[in-house]
């Protein structure tokens, strides 16, 4: 008998866990990256030693999933995040509500509050993902990243500097319910960026060459993940989590996100944000 009690509280305080505590340990990541992507470096404690050797700094987001369950409060510590980083750039890959037919109207106007809080002094850039469609809420989706000061790319692409760097960006629609675009040109651009829901599109992309960098989202790192159950999300059956190089040259990056979809639990991959430190030129840097 005691060893069944026993059992069903170790169940109990797992079950606890996994809804009221790892869902909210939001886990900041910081990337150093080089044009020669074989040299990134993972500076998440100690990101402030490389700011004199860094051009520019991006913070990415995504699959916020918001719902009856995830309210708007739940941006407050990524909102603290990017206010003491203070990057120059800051994407959304994606998903940011859950269902468009369930979503409490009531909530938008605080929804739009929560978002205009982050601000990065060369925009927001963001993309749908395959939850905005959900409900037919893609319409709803763009007014509130419109709303909320972003720039929403649908298989656009736009450009932005500052006095250190160029940069180009290449958003795609989502590939599960949207009308993706992939056959984007390059530019003159110093770094070149692919804004993507879906890590799987990677595969669809034949100048993967052209980016330096490409951002998704969709997979939730697994959201939960047991020992020997792995749940695949359709989309992220190849690319699920992490970074994945393609011939030294393209970094393919992939945000575990912040919000839930179908069991608002999390194990194992708690929320994220992570800062992208892109450094300055290696022959430019060497005169300074």
């Amino acid at each position: 008998m005691y060893i069944l009690y026993g059992i069903l509280t170790a169940i109990a305080l797992l079950l606890f866990y996994m809804v009221f505590v790892e869902p909210r340990r939001l886990k900041k990541k910081h990337y150093f990256i080089r044009k020669n992507k074989m040299q990134v470096l993972d500076i998440s404690n100690a990101y402030d030693l490389y700011e004199e050797n860094t051009n520019m700094v991006i913070a990415h987001i995504s699959d916020t999933h918001f719902s009856r369950l995830y309210k708007p409060y739940r941006l407050n510590s990524v909102i603290r995040s990017v206010m003491q980083t203070s990057p120059n750039l800051i994407i959304f890959t994606g998903d940011l509500i859950d269902n468009y037919k369930k979503w409490p109207s009531r909530d938008t106007k605080r929804l739009i509050e929560k978002l205009k809080k982050m601000s990065a002094p060369m925009g927001k850039i963001a993309i749908l993902g395959n939850h905005d469609y959900s409900g037919d809420g893609q319409y709803f989706v763009s007014e509130v990243l419109k709303e909320s000061g972003f720039t929403l790319l649908k298989n656009e692409e736009i450009f932005g500097a500052n006095k250190h760097i160029s940069i180009n960006i290449a958003g795609v629609d989502d590939s599960l319910k949207g009308s993706p675009k992939f056959d984007f040109e390059s530019t003159l651009a110093q770094w070149h960026l692919l804004l993507i829901h879906e890590p799987d599109s990677v595969q669809q992309i034949e100048n993967l060459q052209n980016y330096d960098l490409i951002l998704a989202g969709h997979s939730h790192g697994g959201q939960i993940r047991l020992p020997f159950v792995r749940y695949k999300h359709p989309g992220a059956t190849v690319y699920k989590r992490g970074l994945y190089l393609f011939a030294n040259k393209t970094l393919l990056s992939i945000n575990n996100g912040l919000g839930m979809s179908i069991v608002p639990m999390r194990l194992g991959v708690p929320p994220e944000i992570i800062y992208y430190h892109l450094a300055k030129d290696e022959k430019i840097a060497s005169k300074d």
